[in-house]
């Protein structure tokens, strides 16, 4: 089975790093404190599964969570070309989305400056609020503001894509956001981040999820199924729910990703978490597992 990843982190958490990242929100993966593409590529070396590229996604939409302009805008140049240079060493082709303060006054200098780093396809910014992901303590439900919204509604011109991860009770405002900007692709990161609880009590989830299945240009990515349940491949709340978002999105807007090296300190090496993954969608055609492992994120990151 090919396997186009879509949605992996590398890093470099040292003292100083030039790639923007920061030591006090991300780990060291088997302590060693720069997780390079090498490394990622070893990690996802598997039998019966070939990786054959993908899209490293962000990581610094969570640090320096004190600051904002200059330091927190350079850092996040700083890791979409130290990113960018990464790539560049392996034979493999990935595409990267890259993250910036979209509600800031100088997100257009960014993004442009953005631009000219290769292979950057699309933005994510985690928006995660109440519970909120580190940065949002602060700056609040981005959603709900006019200035955010404005910053998103540039990635139309810019042919980028986002990356949504948000929670349940998010849902709905960022499709009607959506609503307004219909030709930005949209990808749902995570299954939505939803808790146990949310799967458990299910309205908010399930209702939230359809406002977005609505929309032809939301597609979600079927991963950090730890975040529920670290032992998710035991759980039937999962599982049913990994395949009745199939269902609802439809085998087109949906996508397998490995969520690498988060899901490694999690205790999950990819030769496991892959074959589990498969096994979920084992009663699926060939044709859709291949399109749910490859095909479909390879058309949505436009590789």
């Amino acid at each position: 089975m090919k396997v186009w990843d879509p949605h992996f982190h590398i890093w470099d958490v040292r003292p100083n790093s030039p790639s923007g990242h920061d030591s006090a929100q991300l780990f060291a993966p088997d302590d060693d404190p720069i997780y390079t593409i090498q490394r990622y590529e070893a990690d996802l070396s598997m039998e019966g599964f070939e990786l054959i590229g993908g899209t490293f996604v962000e990581a610094v939409s969570v640090c320096h969570i004190e600051h904002d302009g200059p330091l927190f805008e350079n850092a996040c140049l700083a890791e979409a070309k130290w990113v960018a240079d990464q790539c560049s060493q392996s034979n493999l082709p990935y595409q990267i989305v890259a993250t910036g303060p979209l509600e800031s006054p100088e997100w257009p200098s960014l993004l442009a400056q953005l631009q000219k780093i290769p292979n950057v396809c699309g933005i994510r910014q985690i928006l995660n609020h109440e519970p909120s992901w580190p940065r949002n303590n602060r700056l609040g439900n981005l959603l709900d503001s006019n200035k955010w919204q404005q910053g998103f509604s540039t990635l139309a011109e810019a042919g980028y894509s986002f990356d949504l991860q948000c929670n349940p009770h998010q849902y709905k405002k960022a499709a009607e956001i959506f609503q307004r900007n219909l030709k930005i692709p949209v990808i749902l990161n995570h299954l939505g981040t939803p808790k146990r609880e949310d799967l458990l009590e299910g309205q908010k989830y399930w209702e939230g999820l359809q406002a977005l299945a609505n929309l032809d240009q939301v597609s979600i990515k079927l991963s950090m199924l730890t975040y529920p349940n670290k032992q998710w491949h035991q759980d039937s709340l999962i599982k049913e729910t990994v395949n009745k978002v199939i269902d609802l999105f439809g085998v087109q807007r949906c996508i397998f990703a490995s969520n690498y090296p988060v899901e490694k300190l999690e205790g999950w090496d990819a030769q496991s978490m892959y074959q589990e993954f498969q096994k979920l969608v084992d009663h699926r055609s060939q044709e859709e597992q291949e399109a749910l492992f490859a095909l479909n994120a390879m058309r949505i990151y436009r590789a």
